[in-house]
């Protein structure tokens, strides 16, 4: 559910009611920090019946809002009501996504389907998918997209998500990915830019399917960034042992953060962990991430002394060295638009290891 509801909060054009209690609406609000309505269900309601209440509050939210999206949650959604029938008539996108379907990816999925776009191919345009407010870098990636797309010649597109709802009606035939566990659009997609190997490749691709994008500008920044990557790792390990590093977000990055580690500061890679499962092959420590008893376990295991992840990870290891790189982020003030994707994305990553690292040897 609250993937959902962050999906559609990130579009102009269309407001969002959460219909279900006030504790499901409580919960994006406090993260989201925007306006959500919420249908407040009692417990009488649950048993009886919303329908009053729920077309009262749709109705209310389309005086500020030409269009609203209603968020099933997991009482309504075990019961059954007939939505649809209830709200017959008004300007209204129903999204199922109780939060017993599963993780914050599973509802942004279902959020883009049900907003229906439309893919254009003679739109001209290249899309940004992967998107989600819930994501701290999801700011900083989208302007890194949109930059990268620019600096080759292309035109931006559709967001997955964010936007106007309506550029949803003529959506980009081809899109980037900046973070693929919440890649959700329709079309083809380039690739994501996860690492600079993976934006020269991406780029390549948008080229040889349209010859007035120019990968050259794209790749002479990686260029210039692997330089400066390098310069500054050789003078970190000159005078430091390689790190022993424990990665821990959603697989894809954790992927990209690992081979940037270890291209750069021949880092010893001891803990891989994944929220969505355990991928990997032999040979690599792959944790699922989303069992904090698991990963407090691997933690400890392991030792690292320098650690990627969220909050619950630097608890569990306050020894180490630590960068934020997976929600929740907490303690810290974030302001800037920092990204995890393309060019810029692996520069601030490697910067921000740097100065983790060399703040704790310092301490």
């Amino acid at each position: 559910m609250v993937g959902a509801v962050a999906c559609l909060s990130a579009y102009t054009g269309i407001g969002v009611v959460v219909h279900g209690s006030s504790g499901c609406w409580f919960y994006p609000s406090s993260l989201l920090k925007t306006d959500l309505g919420c249908t407040d269900l009692s417990a009488e309601e649950a048993v009886m019946g919303s329908g009053e209440r729920v077309r009262a509050v749709v109705e209310a939210a389309l005086a500020r809002h030409p269009r609203v999206a209603v968020v099933n949650t997991c009482v309504p959604g075990i019961v059954g009501e007939d939505l649809a029938g209830l709200l017959d008539g008004l300007p209204v996108t129903l999204v199922d996504a109780p939060g017993f379907l599963g993780d914050a990816s599973v509802g942004h999925t279902a959020a883009v389907a049900a907003l229906r776009p439309v893919v254009d191919p003679d739109a001209g345009t290249v899309g940004i998918d992967g998107l989600s407010p819930l994501d701290p870098f999801f700011r900083g990636d989208l302007h890194e997209c949109e930059r990268l797309l620019r600096l080759a010649g292309a035109v931006p597109g559709t967001r997955y998500a964010g936007g106007p709802v309506e550029s949803l009606g003529r959506a980009s035939p081809v899109s980037v990915v900046a973070n693929p566990v919440y890649a959700a659009g329709p079309g083809e997609r380039a690739g994501d830019l996860l690492g600079l190997e993976a934006v020269r490749a991406t780029f390549a691709r948008l080229a040889d399917r349209d010859p007035r994008i120019d990968p050259g500008p794209v790749e002479e920044e990686c260029r210039e960034a692997d330089m400066r990557c390098r310069r500054a790792c050789e003078r970190y390990l000159a005078r430091h042992d390689p790190p022993r590093a424990a990665i821990l977000g959603d697989g894809d990055r954790v992927r990209a953060a690992a081979r940037t580690l270890v291209r750069y500061l021949d880092a010893d890679v001891v803990l891989l962990g994944d929220r969505a499962g355990t991928p990997g092959s032999p040979g690599e420590r792959w944790w699922r991430a989303g069992d904090l008893g698991l990963v407090q376990e691997a933690l400890q295991a392991t030792s690292p002394d320098l650690v990627l992840g969220s909050s619950f990870e630097e608890r569990f290891s306050p020894g180490a060295a630590f960068v934020p790189f997976a929600p929740p982020v907490r303690g810290r003030p974030r302001l800037a638009s920092v990204p995890l994707a393309g060019v810029e994305g692996t520069l601030a990553l490697v910067e921000a290891v740097l100065l983790a690292c060399t703040g704790r040897r310092k301490a």
